[in-house]
């Protein structure tokens, strides 16, 4: 039923994380409510700016107002909770819980980030899920993914023989800043370093240090036009998840 109510939203990668979320909702309300009903979606956990945002979408004009207000826990339009997975804290649940009001997760990392969500009876916890992972209400495995073009794009292409001109440097590139992993991927390196020669400019098994230009660019700007002619010379980019679930994926 799910997948059919978002069969015409051609945009859907496009869109934010916290309009898309608060449209699933709001059309899972709709639909088992009434036509007149606009309901209030309180984001719990602290992931948008303090105010209240009318989204309005689809044909239909589905509505709802979405807010960090926690002002809003008594109003009578209220009709879900939604929680950011990462920024979950255990004893900050708005309990005595009441049943008529749905409880939604959005969770687009590993559960490294909040480890509870591993047992069943906390993800049961929740009406809704919208994850990476395939079970999900709502899975979102590629939602930053605006366009194919991001994946076809030539930009940064090197044909594979002019790769590896610098003799001072590794064909094998590893950047990696976040060594506390359940999986334990830099013993995984550290093992294939013992074969390879493997650059690794992170913190994690740091053995090279960044060009300056490289150094204080934003670490979550992926597609830095001088990062990707950077590392496009390498042969091999080693890339491990932080941690070993179902369809996470880079």
């Amino acid at each position: 039923m799910f997948c059919l109510i978002f069969r015409n939203f051609k945009s859907i990668l496009i869109i934010s994380t916290l309009v898309y979320l608060a449209i699933q909702v709001a059309l899972y309300l709709k639909i088992f409510m009434n036509d007149s009903f606009t309901p209030v979606l309180l984001w719990w956990t602290p992931f948008m700016p303090k105010y209240d945002r009318l989204i309005d979408c689809g044909e239909e004009h589905y509505q709802c107002i979405s807010s960090n207000n926690r002002d809003h826990i008594t109003n009578v339009n209220l009709g879900a909770l939604l929680y950011y997975g990462s920024q979950i804290e255990n004893h900050d649940f708005p309990l005595p819980r009441n049943n008529n009001i749905l409880w939604a997760v959005f969770h687009e990392e590993s559960p490294k980030n909040y480890a509870p969500y591993l047992y069943e009876n906390i993800q049961m916890l929740f009406n809704l899920s919208s994850t990476f992972s395939r079970n999900s209400s709502f899975p979102v495995p590629l939602q930053y993914l605006t366009n194919i073009n991001l994946l076809i794009d030539l930009t940064y292409y090197i044909p594979l023989r002019n790769r590896h001109g610098d003799v001072e440097t590794s064909s094998v590139l590893y950047v990696q800043s976040d060594c506390d992993t359940p999986i334990d991927r830099d013993k995984i390196v550290k093992e294939l370093g013992k074969y390879v020669k493997i650059d690794s400019y992170g913190a994690c098994l740091n053995n090279k240090t960044f060009p300056l230009s490289l150094q204080n660019i934003d670490p979550l700007d992926l597609y830095n036009r001088e990062y990707m002619t950077f590392i496009s010379k390498y042969k091999f980019i080693i890339s491990i998840e932080n941690a070993a679930c179902y369809d996470y994926i880079t």
